[in-house]
């Protein structure tokens, strides 16, 4: 954004009351900043009111776009475009951008390993975590052909992707211990943003086919099928076909009985079979 940007917004949506207390929030230094992602170009602030012992989180995404800038609070307060928190952050926004403390970082990137802060498929995240050119090129390649499935189990994805007959790539996606995505290919077209065309290839097409839940969807839910087959009287051991089948909401798996003869044997826990 430039340099008066965030002032600007903040006289243009605020009333003069709104603008006036969260310029004292400001002064007051009650702001504390809880997590930011540069690259996604969002940030989220801790704010204390001016008025009682309450804090407030307020988030902020695209700020480095002043046309697509969105504000988020937790308040209650609707009676203008934003509340005087968000003209607090607004303030503190304009500080640290005076200060370069919100300009890009140069970061290069090795495809053999990079990590995506997002918890699952995400399509506005995908396009920000690769290029214009990349995300283009995997749309195109997807009309026409497909990444092979070499592996899909315990929240990890091995695919070949095939450019040509001479270019064949290896990717590899998983989650990692915080739920976010350990990404790996073994190109280096990349250096600038941490999905190459290959990766994007990958997660456009588990996203299509699958949906934004996938990778709960092939976490390893043995024992809880087994809670579930165990309402019957089964288990992953016994022959299923024409029996059972899983089914996944919300990435969970659910249990759907096909043969109407077969009944419940314990009670119900806490998964539930439909």
């Amino acid at each position: 954004m430039a340099l008066s940007s965030f002032i600007k917004y903040i006289y243009n949506n605020g009333t003069d009351e709104v603008i006036r207390r969260g310029k004292h929030i400001f002064t007051s230094g009650n702001i504390q900043m809880a997590q930011h992602d540069e690259l996604a170009a969002s940030i989220r602030f801790r704010v204390k009111d001016d008025m009682y012992a309450t804090w407030y989180y307020v988030h902020v995404s695209h700020y480095k776009d002043e046309k697509e800038i969105m504000l988020r609070c937790n308040c209650s307060y609707n009676l203008s475009d934003i509340c005087k928190h968000e003209a607090a952050v607004l303030f503190q926004l304009q500080q640290m951008s005076d200060r370069n403390l919100l300009g890009e970082i140069k970061t290069h990137f090795n495809q053999r390993h990079t990590t995506l802060h997002m918890k699952k498929l995400d399509l506005h995240l995908i396009r920000i975590f690769t290029s214009p050119e990349n995300f283009q090129f995997a749309e195109e390649f997807l009309r026409n052909h497909k990444a092979v499935v070499l592996e899909a189990k315990n929240e990890k994805v091995i695919a070949e992707v095939a450019i040509s007959d001479n270019e064949k790539h290896q990717v590899i996606i998983q989650k990692n211990k915080e739920k976010n995505f350990d990404t790996g290919c073994d190109c280096d077209d990349e250096t600038n943003k941490p999905l190459c065309k290959h990766k994007t290839i990958v997660l456009l097409q588990l996203l299509d086919r699958h949906g934004a839940n996938y990778f709960d969807s092939i976490r390893n839910w043995d024992r809880e099928k087994n809670q579930l087959l165990g309402l019957y009287g089964f288990s992953l051991d016994d022959d299923l076909k024409n029996k059972f089948e899983f089914t996944y909401k919300d990435g969970k798996p659910f249990l759907r009985v096909l043969d109407p003869s077969i009944k419940r044997v314990a009670a119900a826990n806490s998964y539930t079979s439909q």
